[in-house]
């Protein structure tokens, strides 16, 4: 994902440095060059040769233009063949120019025209390549010129002064064209680094909207019971009592558990529930089966209600199962007693049945899955790679 992010980051980076770049080179070979040529071909002595050498560069441009400003890699081999068909284009008019208008007169308009075509086709692998182009392009013209006439000293530092302010404007061109692409890196860390803090405020904000509502719901049992207990309104020692303040343990003990990073959120919330019935005295035991799966806050809530309730009214002994098949999960406790009304599921397509048999009481809530959540994106314990089963008898593994 890093990967593809500095990619596109470089693309576009690329995109823009390519179309400015061929926006400068099409108004110098359709705006200068293409003038200068035409006002010159009475001063060359064979003018097909640099009508010709005009063609291919324009060739050339039309490739570029097609295939550049996509912002992808260069085809594999057209940057060598377009830099050689440029080359080829330059040494061509170039040997028609008259000796006085070498690099200084409107004759030798390729000169120029060649830097900004090595520009769009090097300009990604920065001063090195160019520079080495640009160099045999010096030298070639260099010797060109000596070839024709040895220009006197003034003429010749003419001809220099021109050819650096070319080349100097040119590799300046480049060299911020690299950096800016170097830069994609930093970019894209940057760009990772906002989303990270915007999706962690984001959470952030979510957790604590949800903890308060969730306070607020539990406030309308909870403040009254301890108020009750406060005042001596309520007896400790009343067995409804009792039970309603092992149920609201219960809630809150789980309610702390929502927020902790665990492999199999669902199984370690129905724990902290089990263990507050434990404290209390009820022998409770344990099975799972199926894989974890990542099902959604308000869904674990409504699944869990109606067996902490009645897990609270449980006496001496209580069985807990968890099962996740392919298209269903149920959660179900198998108590000695169950004296209290069991509350609403919250959420809706929870189905509550409610067992009575031989002094026990079965409460199972079953929530049939439609489209298969994915598996728990939860860090999974080192060992052991699931959570273990339970057969009554059997010793428990406790965390």
């Amino acid at each position: 994902m890093h990967d593809d992010l500095r990619q596109l980051i470089t693309r576009h980076q690329l995109r823009g440095i390519r179309a400015g770049a061929l926006a400068i080179l099409l108004t110098l070979h359709f705006g200068y060059a293409l003038p200068a040529l035409l006002g010159s071909l009475a001063r060359y002595p064979h003018p097909w040769v640099p009508l010709a050498a005009y063609g291919l560069l324009t060739l050339v441009l039309g490739g570029s233009v097609l295939l550049g400003l996509g912002g992808r890699p260069w085809p594999r081999g057209w940057v060598p063949a377009a830099l050689v068909c440029t080359f080829a284009a330059s040494v061509a008019a170039t040997s028609q120019v008259p000796a006085d208008h070498y690099l200084v007169g409107d004759a030798h308009w390729s000169f120029t025209v060649t830097g900004w075509f090595a520009v769009i086709l090097l300009g990604h692998r920065g001063l090195a390549a160019f520079g080495v182009f640009i160099g045999c392009h010096l030298a070639a013209t260099a010797a060109q010129l000596l070839m024709v006439e040895v220009p006197p000293r003034a003429v010749g530092a003419s001809m220099a002064l021109k050819a650096l302010a070319t080349c100097t404007f040119q590799m300046t061109i480049v060299a911020g064209a690299k950096l800016l692409l170097s830069s994609s890196a930093a970019i894209g860390e940057a760009r990772r680094a906002q989303e990270r803090v915007r999706t962690r405020i984001a959470v952030a904000r979510q957790i604590q909207e949800d903890q308060r509502r969730r306070y607020a719901e539990l406030n309308t049992t909870v403040i009254p019971l301890l108020t009750g207990l406060a005042d001596g309104s309520l007896d400790p020692q009343d067995e409804e009592v009792r039970r309603a303040c092992a149920l609201e343990a219960a809630r809150l003990r789980r309610l702390f558990a929502e927020s902790d990073c665990t492999f199999d959120p669902l199984v370690h919330e129905m724990r902290a529930c089990i263990d507050v019935a434990e404290r209390n005295g009820t022998t409770v035991q344990l099975a799972v089966r199926g894989d974890p799966l990542g099902l959604p806050l308000p869904l674990r809530r409504a699944l869990l209600d109606p067996v902490i309730a009645a897990l609270a009214t449980a006496g001496r002994t209580a069985r807990v199962t968890v099962v996740r098949g392919e298209d269903q999960v149920r959660v179900g406790v198998v108590v000695d007693a169950l004296r209290d009304r069991l509350p609403e599921p919250a959420a809706g397509g929870i189905r509550v049945r409610t067992v009575h048999a031989e002094g026990r009481c079965l409460v199972e809530a079953v929530c049939r899955i439609t489209a298969r959540p994915a598996r728990s994106d939860r860090p999974e314990p080192p060992w052991p790679p699931a959570w273990p089963s339970w057969s009554p008898g059997a010793p428990r593994w406790r965390t």
